[in-house]
């Protein structure tokens, strides 16, 4: 190398600038978000923290903030995508959309919103106060493009894409969703790149062991329950219980089963990049339903072929 050059190997755009932020930053496999201590982070003029989770995937990453009852946060604008959940309280947020036009979205405990890319927007909880964590493509993009003015300071008119996401909705109620087969069920949700996916468990049953290709990030919305990990048919096997605001990852290429032991229903969403709309990935676009494509790893366990140890776990 030319000893002129000062070139550097190996860095972390996205997590040298989570350390510059000055926000807690919080790792492990699992972390309870109803209880994690946040503080004042001044460029979302609201308390917050970073959520590291084991075994997520490279495209994600999560902020966990905080309002006080009345407390609005600043106006943020960004060329990322958020998905967002509200772990306890109300509130509203205010967007103001490319051209100009405002809307306001209402959002309370245990729905999920977002806002069109590129809009303008300024939370404010109700007179509890409000909770909520932000998914979102972040981590990825910082890594690509490694200019935090590029991402929070782009004016560029977003107006097909902010059209598309209204006319798709920008709040969702997973508690409404029925119970269904399907592991993966997408909730329309602002026509994102990122998925949002559902998946509820009947009483005392469980799900087929899927093995995924990528980390996801999973959260708890309703219920309890636990999901199984291991890569293959004679590997140790990991157990990850998770309630409501409980956020963990599953590990990729493994196989996850997930369970439940309650007497209702339990609901958990998976986030990870790429959705029906835009899946990004042919493993995502098998997911969804593409028979044309080849994900290398795809594969679902049948009941009859279970491990008796994970055929047991229901007890």
């Amino acid at each position: 190398m030319h000893p002129d050059l000062d070139t550097k190997f190996m860095v972390d755009p996205y997590l040298n600038w989570v350390k510059a932020e000055g926000a807690p930053i919080y790792e492990g496999a699992a972390l309870d978000l109803m209880a994690l201590d946040v503080k004042p982070w001044a460029r979302f003029g609201m308390k917050g923290a970073v959520c590291h989770i084991d075994g997520r995937c490279d495209y994600l990453t999560a902020f966990l903030f905080g309002l006080e009852a009345g407390q609005a946060s600043a106006a943020i604008r960004h060329t990322y995508e958020d998905v967002f959940y509200v772990l306890s309280g109300n509130g509203e947020t205010q967007i103001t959309l490319s051209d100009g036009h405002e809307i306001t979205i209402e959002w309370s405990e245990k729905k999920l919103f977002a806002v069109p890319i590129n809009a303008t927007a300024r939370h404010k909880a109700g007179s509890s106060g409000a909770r909520f964590v932000a998914l979102s493509d972040f981590r990825y993009l910082m890594g690509l493009y490694r200019n935090e003015a590029f991402l929070f300071g782009n004016t560029s008119p977003l107006h097909g894409r902010q059209k598309r996401a209204i006319d798709a909705g920008l709040v969702v109620n997973p508690m409404t969703a029925p119970v269904s087969a399907d592991e993966l069920a997408p909730l329309a949700l602002a026509d994102l790149s990122v998925g949002v996916d559902l998946t509820t468990i009947g009483a005392k049953s469980s799900t087929l062991a899927r093995r995924q290709m990528q980390g996801r990030h999973l959260l708890g919305v309703d219920g309890q329950g636990f999901s199984l990990s291991f890569s293959n048919q004679t590997s140790d096997i990991r157990r990850m219980d998770w309630r409501h605001g409980m956020l963990f990852g599953l590990k990729g290429m493994h196989f996850h089963q997930h369970f439940n032991a309650g007497g209702a229903p339990a609901r958990f969403v998976a986030v990870e990049l790429g959705s029906p709309s835009s899946p990004m990935f042919r493993s995502r676009r098998s997911t969804y339903g593409d028979a044309s494509v080849y994900a290398s790893g795809a594969a679902i366990i049948p009941r009859d072929q279970e491990r008796p140890e994970v055929r047991a776990a229901l007890g």
